[in-house]
Parts: structure tokens; sequence; C-alpha cells
């Protein structure tokens, strides 16, 4: 049986040990030096955790500020690729790696002088991008052919989106035969912290009344974190070098109701699916994504969430179950907040959504306004 197809029968949950139990019997893996640009904060601890299961050696570079205290048993190099303070000095020298993961930027000053400074000196550099390098993201269906925002040289204080282009032809530029880039959409589960994902989690665990957008036609694509780190990992070992979109959390596309309904079943059908009209959404000036987060109607960019995984797919990205996403994900906020917290209420977070009590006086204004007749419920 082919080692994918093995991997996709077992199911994404038993990824790390079966990637281990076949390293372990057949002996065809090599054991691999991974430096890790990062690897303490968020998806680095992903990556490191399954390069660690998979018997390699990473070697984490970072400032040594974040999560210190992870990882006692992995070398780690202090240095800080911020270009206002930039230290390097410890990837100085003739040290060679196998591979190189950059966690980390979306400054391309930062990737640039890393890459070239590791240049000849790794056999493939790997770097995480995102989605938004597309130009069009109201057309459907994208692929990694697609146009890429049109971006010219850095100018300080270009946005995100334009940083991550050029970040991505630094990469291409520098490893034009040995590079992976990976385009996720949002990057949810275990120490994400944005609490988008888990406003929806939280607040439907909590039970009541729950404004919903739209009419729950819209769709939603997200990935959990150990996906993204497991393909990265995969794809590296295996000489799958190249562009991906790493699109979940399952093969096609989810509609947003099922996206709640699935939630709702899972944390025991206690919540009331009370669904509002985009109209009601506009009056009330509530902005897709952060008052109501993840959410955007397909008359805003369809396409942001119908990107196709085709190519990841066929290359060897599985998909944790999505429950298990709903787990760690509210886990980790019961952990760092409390069972009891309003994600709403934390204003460091820009894409948290609105509070509890603003939803539910939203609710009654649409209860007001609507009739039984056209009221649109979804349960």
């Amino acid at each position: 049986m082919k080692r994918r197809n093995f991997v996709k029968l077992t199911g994404a949950s038993s990824l790390m040990l079966c990637m281990t139990s076949l390293t372990v019997a057949t002996g065809t893996k090599k054991r691999l030096n991974i430096l890790v640009l990062g690897g303490t904060n968020y998806l680095g601890p992903a990556v490191v955790d399954i390069a660690l299961a998979n018997g390699h050696r990473p070697t984490l570079f970072n400032r040594g500020i974040t999560n210190p205290h992870l990882y006692p048993e992995v070398e780690k190099l202090i240095g800080d690729r911020n270009v206002d303070s930039e230290n390097l000095s410890a990837l100085d020298g003739n040290r060679k790696w196998d591979l190189v993961i950059d966690t980390w930027p979306a400054d391309p000053r930062m990737v640039e002088r890393t890459a070239k400074l590791l240049k000849g000196r790794t056999e493939a550099y790997a770097f995480i991008s995102s989605i938004v390098v597309y130009k069009d993201l109201t057309q459907m269906g994208l692929t990694e052919t697609a146009a890429l925002r049109d971006v010219g040289e850095f100018v300080p204080g270009m946005s995100y989106h334009e940083s991550k282009v050029l970040c991505e032809r630094v990469v291409r530029e520098t490893f034009s035969q040995n590079h992976l880039i990976l385009r996720p959409p949002g990057i949810f589960g275990k120490r994400d912290e944005s609490w988008s994902f888990v406003y929806w989690l939280w607040r439907i665990r909590a039970g009541g009344p729950v404004m919903a957008p739209g009419d729950g036609s819209d769709c939603v694509q997200w990935i959990d974190v150990t996906d993204v780190g497991s393909f990265m990992l995969h794809a590296l070992e295996s000489g799958q070098y190249g562009t991906y979109n790493t699109i979940g959390p399952e093969k096609d596309p989810l509609l947003f109701r099922d996206y709640l309904k699935r939630i709702n079943e899972h944390y025991g059908n206690k919540a009331e699916l009370v669904w509002v009209n985009e109209a009601f959404i506009k009056a009330n000036q509530l902005m897709p994504i952060v008052d109501i987060p993840i959410w955007e109607p397909k008359s805003r960019r369809a396409g942001r969430h119908t990107i196709s995984a085709e190519k990841a797919i066929a290359a060897g990205l599985v998909f944790t179950p999505m429950e298990r996403t709903f787990e760690s994900a509210l886990n980790w906020y019961d952990r760092v907040k409390s069972p009891t917290y309003d994600p709403g209420l934390d204003k460091n977070r820009p894409y948290n959504g609105i509070t509890r009590e603003k939803e539910l006086e939203l609710l009654q204004i649409w209860a007001a306004k609507s009739s039984p007749k056209n009221e649109k419920r979804m349960e």
C-alpha cells in the first residue's frame, strides 16, 4: 500500500504516529537536520512537533522571547531578523541544514537577508505565505496559477497582502529549483489567539440565540494548524517542491450553515441559530470578518472561500476532523482566557467579533423588525 493512501485511510488524527512508524519500519526516511525560523509561537510548534515525531533534528532560530520554555531538548539559536535590530550572527559560518522552514515574517527584507545568507547551505527553503497574495479574490476556484497582486519594490508601510507577494518573490528567486511555498487561508486550532474562530465555538457552546450571517449559503474555508505543519513536512520529505494552496477544512468548500450546524451538533445543539440577512448587517454597520468573524458574503469576495486545494491534496494534504479542531481551539481559549470570558471583549484582537451584549441587542432589533413570515431561521 502506498504511504499516502495509508495516511488517508488511518486519518489525520494519527498522522504523526503513522509517519514515525513508517520511518522505523521501512528505514526509508532520512533523519533530517531542519532549521526552523521561529518555532515557538503558533504554526512553529506544529511544525516542530511533527518534525520531532518523524525523527528529525530541528534547530530553532528566534529571539528567545516568545514561549522560550518550549522544547528544552531542542537546539536554539538566538537572533533577531527585524531590520531595526538585526542580528543574524548565530546563522553565520559554514554550518548547513537539510531544510529551512520559515514560519516568521511578512517583511520581504527579512526573508531576503535570511534566504541569501542560507543559500548553498540547505537543500530546500520553505515559506508560509497566504491566499491574500491573489490579485482577484472575487474569482471562484482560484488555483496556484492565478494572477498575484501587482507589486513593485518594497515600500515601508505597505500592506501585509503586498508584502507577502514580495516575500514569495524573494524565495522563488533565491531558491528557484528547491523552494516550497504554502498559501493557507485562516489557520486555526491549538495556540491560535486571534479568537476569530473561537468566537463561533464559544457563542454556540454557551447556547441560546446566536446571530448567524446571511442565509447560510456563503462558503467558508480555513485549515487546522496541524494540517499545514504536516503537509509542509510531507512535501519537503518527499521533494514535492513548488507552491500549494493548503486549504481546508475539507476537500470541498463548506457552506456557512453547515459549518455552524456542525459546531452546534458537536456542543449538544444548545444554540438557536437566528439568520439575519445581509441588508440588516449593512444597516447596522457590521463589518464582515471584523464584527462577524470569518464570514464574507458572496457579493463581497466569493473567491476567497472557494480556492482550490486539488494540487496539495494530490501531493498528500490530509485534513483533521473538523470537530477535533473545534476542541483544540476552544480548549486553548479556555486555558488562556477562561470558559466564561466573552471573546468579543478582548480589545487586543482585531477580528474577534462583537460582544455577546451587542449581539443580543441586535437580535432584539431583528425580531422587532421581522415578521414570522420573513424571519429566516435555520436550526
